[in-house]
């Protein structure tokens, strides 16, 4: 499995890294600090996931970016941000491979979408489905 990992947090990011290989068996994880960093690495590799901090500088390009690419990218994106990363959240469910987790989340969280990622819910529309229900 192939992972990029973008965030600017560098000790958190190389901790995270660290902690993911470890833990999910023949997985490489590529980061990312910058959009351009992203560019040349989808001009390199293909990903099975991609890890997204929203709220760094230039997030919402960076997964502008990734799904022009390819729409079908799964995306985890950890955000506290309450609007979503797509016009609405049952876009990000329906229409791409988006899920998002709160921020901060532990990474046993992270680990735990990223082996699941397509029988994972994301934390977001699930919260916004119950405000809905109730």
């Amino acid at each position: 499995m192939r992972i990029l990992m973008i965030d600017q947090t560098g000790f958190q990011l190389q901790t995270r890294k660290i902690l993911i290989e470890e833990a999910i068996d023949k997985c490489i994880v590529d980061t990312a600090l910058t959009l351009g960093e992203v560019f040349i690495a989808f001009q390199k590799e293909k990903f099975d996931v991609v890890i997204i901090d929203h709220g760094i500088e230039n997030g919402q390009q960076c997964i502008e970016h990734i799904l022009q690419i390819d729409p079908n990218q799964a995306v985890l994106v950890v955000s506290d941000a309450i609007h979503c990363v797509i016009n609405r959240c049952e876009d990000c469910v329906n229409n791409y491979s988006i899920r998002r987790l709160f921020n901060p989340t532990p990474i046993k969280n992270i680990i735990r979408m990223v082996e699941g990622f397509r029988n994972y819910r994301c934390d977001h529309y699930d919260n916004e489905t119950n405000k809905i229900k109730n």
